[in-house]
């Protein structure tokens, strides 16, 4: 009967282990983001699906938009591809990680929308929110990253026609547009700034 217990007990202990979550902090520097959405009710299932930064908003099936002026005197664009939208903090605030001077932070707008500012300016238009963001090491298996915001809903919204994995998505916080979908947003450790800025 020992011996059965133990064959028992064994498998049981590595199971638990395996789906503690990992001890340490949450990386800093800069990193991407993906939606990760994985619904027993329909089949829209998403498994870190990049978040895009273009046109002042942020889109899942979308591709970066990002420029770096050629003519600016020691300024290397070979440094700055814009292949990717990397962000930075999420202490509290969020930021796009950008060479461009003075940043562009992320917000999310009255209408609920997830946005960025434009390069060399701070203002925000009226009613936007631009704390309450954190990342946060889940208790989910394999101990993601997840990025928050006061608790709320993100939305993925439609803003395309065709299959669920195909249609291009906008990003809202809260409340969105009709049709939405919910899902979670993980964080990946990247290197940085990807991009002279975002437009």
């Amino acid at each position: 009967m020992r011996a059965l217990t133990a064959l028992l007990v064994g498998p049981a202990v590595t199971l638990a282990a395996a789906i503690i979550p990992r001890d340490g902090p949450v990386p800093e520097g800069p990193w991407t983001a993906g939606v990760w959405r994985m619904p027993a009710e329909d089949n829209a299932v998403f498994t870190g699906d990049a978040i895009n930064a273009s046109g002042g908003k942020f889109y899942v099936n979308k591709n970066t938009s990002a420029y770096c002026p050629g003519d600016v005197a020691n300024l290397d664009c070979s440094l700055y591809p814009g292949s990717k939208t990397v962000f930075a903090g999420g202490n509290n605030t969020l930021f796009l990680s950008v060479g461009v001077p003075g940043g562009q932070q992320v917000y999310i707008a009255a209408d609920g929308s997830l946005s960025y500012t434009v390069p060399h300016s701070g203002a925000l238009p009226e009613g936007s929110v631009s704390t309450g963001f954190e990342r946060q090491r889940s208790e989910s298996f394999g101990a993601p990253v997840v990025l928050g915001n006061a608790g709320q809903l993100w939305l993925m919204c439609p803003v395309s026609e065709g299959e669920p994995r195909e249609r291009t998505y906008q990003m809202y916080v809260g409340h969105g547009p009709e049709g939405c979908l919910n899902t979670g947003v993980r964080t990946y450790t990247s290197s940085g700034p990807d991009a002279w800025e975002y437009t």
